[in-house]
C-alpha cells in the first residue's frame, strides 16, 4: 500500500511538471503575450532574421528589416539592433524594426616592413587590430629584429579584431669562411660562391712561396664567421713583370 501511494505520488507530481513546462513554453514562445490588446516585445537580438519573424509572428508582430549595419558584437545575419527595445510594451500587430548585422568592420592591412615590434603594435592598435603569432627569419637586408613581411601581406582586407602574423629579420646568416689559400682563383671563385658568399678585390702580389695563379691571402680569414653574402677578397700570386 506504501508502495502504490508513493507511485501514484510520483505520477501525479511528474504530470503537473510536464503541464507547467508546456504552459510556460506556450505563454512564452507561442501565445502572444498580451493584456487588453497589448504585447510585450521579446528580444530578437542573436537570431537570424528568419528565426526572429517566427518569435514576432507568435507573438502577433510584424518584422520589418531595417537594413545592415556593422558590428563587433553580433555575427554576420545575426540582428544586431531592433526597434522597439526587448521588454516594451505595444499594441498587438505592431512592427518591430531589425537591423542585420555584417559583421565587424573591415580595414586595411598597413605596411609595416622595416618596423620594430613596438611602432608596429601601436599602428595596429590604431586599426583596431592586433598582433599574432611572431616568427624570425635569415635575411641579409632587412635589419636584425625588424619586419620583414606580415602576414595577410599588407593592403589586404582584414576584419577589425584579427591577428595579424609578423615576420621578424633575425638578420643574416652566418656562416663559416672556407679556406681558400693555396687553391687556383678559379677554384676559389666557386667555392665563394658555393658557400653563399660574393667573390670581393681580387689583388695580385708577387710571391716565391706560391705558384702563380694560387690565392695566397684571403679576408675574412679562414675559419671565421662571416654573414652570408657577404665578401671575401682575394690575393693571388704573380711574377715580376720581365
Amino acid at each position: 500500500m506504501y508502495y502504490n501511494g508513493s507511485r501514484v505520488f510520483l505520477i501525479s507530481f511528474l504530470v503537473s511538471l510536464i503541464t507547467s513546462l508546456v504552459v510556460c513554453v506556450l505563454f512564452l514562445y507561442v501565445l502572444p503575450i498580451s493584456k487588453g490588446g497589448e504585447v510585450v516585445i521579446p528580444d530578437l537580438t542573436g537570431s537570424t532574421p528568419e528565426q526572429a519573424r517566427v518569435i514576432a509572428e507568435n507573438r502577433g508582430l510584424l518584422l520589418v528589416v531595417g537594413g545592415e549595419e556593422e558590428s563587433e558584437k553580433f555575427a554576420e545575419n545575426q540582428i544586431c539592433r531592433q526597434n522597439p527595445l526587448p521588454g516594451s510594451v505595444v499594441r498587438s500587430k505592431s512592427s518591430i524594426t531589425v537591423f542585420i548585422s555584417k559583421g565587424a568592420s573591415n580595414v586595411i592591412v598597413p605596411e609595416l616592413k622595416g618596423l620594430g615590434l613596438s611602432e608596429a603594435t601601436i599602428k595596429l592598435n590604431d586599426l583596431g587590430l592586433r598582433i599574432g603569432d611572431i616568427k624570425t627569419e635569415e635575411n641579409s637586408t632587412i635589419e636584425k629584429d625588424k619586419i620583414i613581411s606580415t602576414l595577410p601581406v599588407a593592403g589586404s582586407r582584414v576584419k577589425r579584431g584579427d591577428a595579424i602574423t609578423i615576420v621578424l629579420s633575425g638578420g643574416a646568416e652566418m656562416i663559416e669562411v672556407p679556406r681558400l689559400i693555396g687553391k687556383a682563383l678559379t677554384t676559389a671563385k666557386r667555392i665563394i660562391e658555393e658557400k653563399g658568399f660574393v667573390v670581393g678585390s681580387v689583388s695580385y702580389e708577387v710571391s716565391t712561396e706560391f705558384d702563380v695563379g694560387i690565392v695566397m691571402a684571403q679576408n675574412p680569414k679562414p675559419g671565421t664567421k662571416a654573414r652570408k653574402g657577404s665578401k671575401i677578397d682575394l690575393i693571388v700570386a704573380t711574377v715580376l713583370d720581365q
